[in-house]
């Protein structure tokens, strides 16, 4: 492979030549961090496909694939902890292949997404293992990028670099003859394959029954669509409609799907439990601020009602006497409105009731006083004394 070495301001930059294509290589000293990374790649690069060819390049000339741990469990799924960690030791798996990628990608205003699904055998159409890779939009239409079998291959469990193009940036149906997404969405494809047809393709292939039509086979599927309503779905709005769309097209039809399947029914429990942790902890907030809001009103009330005893002395002007009551009126109305709203939330049931008591008494008390404050103002104040006596 050629290289071309340039000395500029005292740094070191190096390029990978691809046919006419000249390819920036990242220096060590920016590829700390995704953001970093895409910060370099922006600056040397003139388009999205010129920034992912060198990103690609970068991945598979500098990440070696983690052979002996290649069995590991994926206890994460597109985290930065994955991010962290390949960068720091060089090594990764396909999860952290697509996540560097993906990441960096996003970092610079790229729409990289992470695909989880599994590998087929071209011929065969037999899974061979779960697998991670990315799709991404590249002038307008959706492409597939594998950073990980594009860095190089595992032979008899020892892993060889060896940069192969054949897996930057293909086409849905090129790609989806070898990688299948365990959520059809992401075959890019209007007649998607199910999980259940590549079984009883595979069969009738192993049968010798001759050439299947495998774009014949799937069901219509408008998947841009799908994808819009994607990207502003939550997490777990995600892996709800995931999951469904997986059943829908064939289901746990191989043992690579069961695992994605339970993977995502354990993690829709888990994020729908922290939702209702989360709701609780918001309710118990709202309660809590309602509460300080009735602790300011007795204290604004008992302020009224110690400058009451002392016949509303020293002397204060009609006007004043009157804001110092609309503003207890103004702020326990606040506090009925609010709780009005919280008395039927189970977990804080007891509490709101008790406090509604107290705003219950606490109306009636003031109501009295906006009274006597009513016809304070409206009495002649030579006579304003006797009212106190009353």
């Amino acid at each position: 492979m050629k290289r071309l070495f340039s000395l500029v301001a005292g740094v070191l930059f190096f390029f990978e030549s691809v046919g006419q294509t000249t390819i920036p290589q990242i220096p060590a000293s920016e590829a700390t961090s995704a953001a970093s990374m895409a910060k370099w790649l922006k600056a040397h690069t003139t388009n999205s496909t010129a920034f992912q060819k060198a990103l690609f390049s970068w991945i598979a000339n500098n990440i070696e694939y983690d052979a002996p741990n290649m069995n590991r469990p994926n206890s994460y799924k597109d985290t930065t902890a994955a991010i962290a960690r390949t960068l720091q030791t060089k090594l990764g798996l396909c999860t952290d292949y697509a996540v560097l990628y993906a990441q960096v990608c996003k970092a610079a205003g790229i729409n990289a997404i992470v695909v989880t699904g599994y590998t087929i055998q071209e011929k065969t159409m037999l899974p061979i293992g779960s697998h991670d890779w990315i799709v991404v939009p590249d002038a307008g239409k959706w492409t597939i990028v594998d950073p990980t079998w594009g860095a190089g291959v595992v032979e008899n469990g020892k892993f060889t670099k060896r940069l192969n193009w054949k897996w930057f940036q293909i086409y849905p149906y090129e790609a989806n003859k070898t990688h299948v997404p365990y959520d059809p969405i992401w075959q890019l494809s209007t007649a998607p394959m199910g999980h259940d047809d590549i079984v009883e393709l595979s069969k009738i292939i192993r049968s010798n029954k001759g050439a299947v039509d495998i774009a014949s086979k799937g069901k219509p599927f408008a998947f841009n669509d799908s994808i819009r309503v994607w990207m502003k779905q939550t997490r777990i709005q995600r892996l709800r409609s995931s999951a469904s769309r997986i059943r829908s097209y064939g289901g746990a039809a191989n043992p690579f799907i069961m695992s994605e399947l339970d993977w995502m029914d354990q993690t829709i429990k888990v994020l729908a439990a922290n939702q209702e942790v989360e709701q609780d902890n918001r309710q118990i907030d709202a309660f809590n601020a309602i509460n300080r809001d009735y602790t300011e009103v007795v204290k604004m009330y008992n302020e009224y009602v110690r400058f009451k005893n002392s016949q509303f002395t020293p002397e204060m002007a009609d006007a004043g006497i009157k804001k110092m009551m609309d503003g207890i009126v103004a702020k326990l109305g606040g506090v009925k409105k609010s709780l009005s709203g919280m008395m039927a939330i189970e977990s804080i049931k007891q509490n709101a009731n008790e406090l509604n008591d107290a705003v219950v008494e606490m109306d009636g008390r003031v109501k009295t006083e906006q009274l006597f404050v009513n016809k304070y103002i409206k009495t002649v104040k030579g006579k304003r004394r006797e009212l106190f006596f009353e």
